[in-house]
């Protein structure tokens, strides 16, 4: 146990991290607005998700998903800032905060490709609950880096927040999860979350210097080019949308969406704490479900209703702790 402490105590950089959080302090109403912010990201990511499926339905593959993703992104955040006059390419302080964006870029793009693979071979549900464990992997990670508030009641409300998704993506067997072995997708779901929250911290430690937008176009960079490269190096047949008002409607749409949903998700964790914040980003789940039942006619079960319940009861609470 001292051995563990004393080679904490040796990294050189985390006290300047926590010194740049120490120097701002965020006020409730800047909370709220974080985590207002966040919920409207939700509900972008939600409708994302919804094209996500009707993309795959059409053939296209995960990588293939993401490459549209991040070209049609990045000439939404590019032309966002060009209306905004931001400035993407010059970082300001420098290296020292850029690697930050860079780490956020790549780890994000990393952790949904992860997710993608995850979705191939295990079922939706499965994939879905290990994924979005990363509400407790970004909590920990900004409460170890960033010596973010990470209370006894904001754990067991996450907890329980994560049982209520389980209910609502894998509908009356939530519990069947502890039969499922750890299998090698199983690993990647995890490691997939485990990367999307050190992207979500990587926001913070970058600092409100860094604006919304530049986290944007760095991300669809890397989403784009690294993605299509990766789809050319595993010799895929490259699809291309049907010459139908719908299907390109859904390509265009997948990259708009996601536009939104980041750049508010980013703007929201620049005036909240990421632990709060990504749980209610994590409402989308509930909202992907009904876009599900309405779209789809998917009857809700019992226990998927519960899970909705517990989960808005458990943001609900949350904000109260703030």
């Amino acid at each position: 146990m001292a051995i563990f402490e004393r080679s904490r105590l040796t990294v050189p950089a985390l006290p300047s991290y926590n010194s740049i959080r120490q120097s701002v302090t965020i006020t409730g109403n800047e909370q709220r607005k974080g985590l207002g912010l966040a919920a409207l990201s939700a509900i972008a990511f939600a409708a994302m998700a919804l094209l996500v499926r009707i993309l795959a339905d059409s053939g296209f593959t995960p990588l293939q998903i993401m490459a549209w993703r991040g070209g049609v992104q990045a000439v939404c955040s590019l032309g966002a800032c060009a209306a905004l006059k931001v400035n993407p390419f010059k970082v300001h302080m420098g290296w020292e905060k850029f690697k930050w964006v860079a780490v956020r870029a790549v780890f994000g793009v990393i952790g949904h490709l992860l997710y993608y693979t995850a979705l191939a071979k295990l079922s939706m549900g499965v994939a879905t609950v290990l994924f979005f464990t990363n509400p407790i992997f970004t909590a920990i990670l900004a409460h170890w880096m960033l010596d973010e508030t990470f209370t006894k009641d904001q754990r067991w409300l996450m907890l329980i927040a994560l049982f209520g998704i389980g209910l609502v993506v894998v509908p009356l067997s939530p519990l069947t999860l502890l039969g499922i072995g750890i299998s090698k997708w199983s690993i990647c779901a995890l490691l997939g979350a485990v990367s999307v929250a050190l992207a979500y911290v990587s926001i913070r430690i970058a600092g409100p210097r860094v604006h919304p937008l530049v986290h944007v176009v760095y991300f669809s960079l890397v989403a784009g080019v690294g993605s299509a490269l990766l789809a050319w190096i595993q010799g895929e047949s490259w699809h291309m949308p049907n010459n139908t008002a719908a299907e390109w409607t859904a390509v265009l749409g997948i990259g708009i969406c996601a536009f939104l949903a980041q750049y508010l998700m980013g703007a929201g964790l620049l005036l909240a704490n990421a632990g709060p914040v990504v749980t209610m980003r994590n409402s989308n789940i509930v909202m992907s479900f009904i876009l599900d039942a309405v779209i789809y006619h998917t009857r809700p079960s019992a226990s998927s209703a519960i899970g909705a319940i517990i989960i808005t009861v458990c943001l609900f609470k949350m904000v109260q702790l703030l």
